[in-house]
């Protein structure tokens, strides 16, 4: 008989009862025999060992003899943060994914150090304000703008934040922490925050393209987020897409986001004559009212994100494309984009404006947060992407 086996069962056992309880909660004793199928007296020892480790709690309900479980919520903390070049969002979340408190305030202009001096103290007053000590919080992920490359930290093509490029973001958050802080692309966490709690949930198959100063990418193939070799992954604003393919400001800032970032969607407006509108807000209100060149121009842009779109299904057969960004979210741009597809492609494309809007970024940031918390206790897993259903570490699990 093999003496690591009892050890491994436990694993899994507590595993499986912390993952029924993170999706329904409360359940009875009963109820997680049938949702779980383990044996009576496995599934009391799982619950005897999550109870004695402080992450599940029972409560009596009367007229049951049947007590209810559920996730301890207050058992760890973790916080997410979505930084960007004006303002800096962060909140914090329990360990049953409950959200408890968000706070926001203007990016520090000084950048480089300075910034993630700010997201530490931003982070600890936020905490406070729960009576949460800065040591019961276990779980960091800060998003950014930027490639941040998976092995090195570096972050480049972020030019909204000065500084941060000359320094290894992660090593530089997990001093001020104190602990390993997780650093990720924003549009990839927008995505993640999609799969949790807006419009892609259940779907393994996800992309989220951020429309808006700038372009964005984020992928979800096969229930992992796509990254790439170098973290460049999603790096949409290269796509030749359009007439100016070789220029040297397509070459630096690529020929999509010429194309359909905000201000290539205004010097799109001016160059045919155009003269009412400084930028793609005011081309929107015009739009509204019904001018024709406006309405000629957001025709154009939604043909332009068309291309784009075909382009990813091609290669990735995509359940769903989410839009977000100021400019991707919004319904005249969505709509026209949804009629502009058949014409070019012949397999429906399902396509949604952002559920989360503004804050998917920061949501994904408390996913992958969650994400590190629930693996860290009891291997727990939470919901729908490769951070959320890791394979099982059976070595691991054996020790």
């Amino acid at each position: 008989m093999n003496p690591r086996r009892p050890s491994l069962v436990g694993r899994i056992s507590r595993r499986m009862v912390a993952e029924i309880l993170l999706r329904k909660t409360p359940l009875s004793g009963e109820a997680l025999a049938r949702e779980t199928g383990l044996p009576k007296r496995i599934l009391r020892q799982a619950i005897v060992e999550l109870e004695a480790q402080g992450l599940i709690e029972r409560s009596a309900v009367a007229g049951r003899d049947d007590a209810l479980y559920s996730v301890r919520g207050s058992a760890a903390y973790c916080i997410g943060v979505d930084l960007g070049g004006t303002k800096v969002t962060t909140a914090v979340a329990d360990l049953s994914g409950s959200i408890l408190a968000e706070a926001t305030e203007p990016t520090d202009r000084r950048g480089g150090h300075h910034v993630l001096e700010q997201i530490r103290d931003l982070c600890r007053r936020l905490a406070a304000t729960r009576k949460i000590e800065p040591h019961h919080i276990d779980s960091v992920t800060v998003g950014m703008p930027g490639v941040i490359h998976p092995l090195t930290g570096a972050v480049s093509l972020g030019p909204n934040i000065a500084g941060l490029a000359d320094l290894d973001v992660p090593k530089a958050l997990g001093r001020l922490f104190g602990q390993a802080v997780q650093v990720e692309n924003d549009v990839n966490l927008a995505v993640l925050g999609e799969t949790w709690m807006g419009h892609a949930q259940g779907c393994l198959n996800v992309g989220f393209l951020a429309l808006g100063t700038g372009t964005g990418l984020g992928l979800v193939v096969n229930g992992k987020l796509v990254r790439g070799a170098s973290g460049a992954a999603g790096e949409i604003s290269y796509l030749p897409v359009g007439d100016n393919l070789t220029s040297p400001a397509a070459l630096d800032v690529g020929a999509f986001e010429l194309e359909i970032g905000a201000a290539g969607i205004v010097e799109r407006y001016k160059a045919r004559g155009g003269a009412g509108a400084k930028t793609v807000r005011d081309i929107f209100a015009l739009l509204e009212a019904g001018d024709g060149l406006a309405t000629r121009v957001i025709d154009d842009v939604a043909h332009v994100a068309a291309l784009a779109i075909v382009a990813l299904q091609a290669a990735l057969d995509l359940e769903k494309i989410i839009l977000g960004g100021s400019i991707g979210a919004r319904p005249e741009l969505v709509q026209r984009i949804q009629k502009a597809i058949p014409q070019i492609f012949a397999r429906p494309v399902d396509i949604a404006a952002s559920a989360l809007g503004s804050r998917a970024g920061l949501v994904g940031a408390v996913a992958s947060a969650m994400s590190k918390l629930h693996r860290q206790y009891a291997g727990l897993t939470g919901t729908a992407h490769e951070d959320f259903f890791p394979e099982l570490d059976l070595a691991g699990a054996a020790e």
